[in-house]
């Protein structure tokens, strides 16, 4: 069994009914107890996380779709007058990266067709919607082109139970000031939930 999850409604409304489908939330925190619970009683056989996400300069375009191939907790740690500490600089623990399945985002790529793109992600507990902020995420993962909310945790959970997983993301923002981050929320939403229902065709 394939479970695709998701973590805001709208992201999942067209697919709400579908029992393979479940909406996880919004944050870390939320993803990581419902896709617990999910998976202590379906035991999926893979994970399909889905979603709409903000990009960093050099990312995708709005309104690409793109496969994020490891994610982190991008700002688990410190911020100090010198700089971010990350956990593993105290020593306390590990941000990443989670891996995503290449057999499964192969088989995500054939099926949405197109091109799209690999990237790395970064899972914040608060999004960047300031440039300051964004300068901030960046250099507490430099790698990361994409940012959402969940993509980490999802990531932590699957590796917990052995479950491959893959995250699909279509870009809704660029990160920094809201004003200036050309929005398309509708557009993105509408390239996500098609990509979504290619998936389905088989």
């Amino acid at each position: 069994m394939t479970l695709f999850v998701y973590a805001a409604p709208k992201e999942g409304e067209p697919f709400a009914s579908d029992p393979r489908f479940s909406e996880l939330g919004v944050g870390k925190v939320a993803a990581t107890v419902a896709l617990t619970r999910l998976m202590l009683e379906r035991s999926p056989q893979q994970v399909v996380l889905f979603g709409v996400a903000g990009a960093h300069p050099g990312g995708p375009e709005v309104g690409q779709a793109c496969l994020v191939e490891s994610d982190w907790l991008a700002d688990e740690g410190v911020a100090t007058p010198g700089g971010f500490l990350s956990l593993e600089d105290l020593g306390l623990g590990r941000r990443g990266p989670f891996t995503t399945s290449l057999t499964l985002g192969a088989w995500i790529r054939a099926q949405v067709g197109g091109e799209l793109p690999s990237v790395i992600g970064a899972t914040v507990s608060t999004c960047s919607g300031s440039d300051a902020r964004a300068a901030s995420a960046r250099s507490a993962c430099p790698e990361a082109l994409v940012e959402t909310m969940e993509g980490a945790a999802v990531g932590a959970v699957c590796e917990a139970f052995g479950v491959p997983w893959a995250q699909l993301r279509v870009i809704s923002n660029r990160t920094g000031d809201r004003e200036a981050a050309g929005w398309d929320l509708p557009g993105a939403l509408t390239v996500l939930h098609d990509a979504v229902g290619r998936l389905l065709e088989t």
